[in-house]
């Protein structure tokens, strides 16, 4: 049994898929320009990256990472930094 299909029905639901498509492929490609936020204050900054530097340092002291090659490690994940 062959159902009947009116055209402009069928256009219509096209263009609504194609513009669903569109939107997401358009969101996709500039999804960094739309969110906005204030920059980071300098301290905070600072702050963050003496945090950061400190968590790497204990986890190469405690063994959870190891370095085997000049800016190449490897995590044990079995370990806790």
């Amino acid at each position: 049994m062959s159902e009947k299909i009116i055209f402009e029905d069928y256009i219509k639901q096209l263009q609504k898929d194609s513009f669903k498509i569109y939107s997401l492929m358009e969101s996709e490609r500039t999804r960094g320009k739309k969110v906005k936020r204030k920059p980071r204050d300098p301290e905070e900054t600072f702050v963050l990256f003496l945090l950061d530097y400190k968590r790497w340092q204990r986890a190469l002291e405690t063994g959870a990472i190891s370095e085997i090659a000049p800016r190449r490690y490897r995590l044990d994940w079995m370990k806790n930094f």
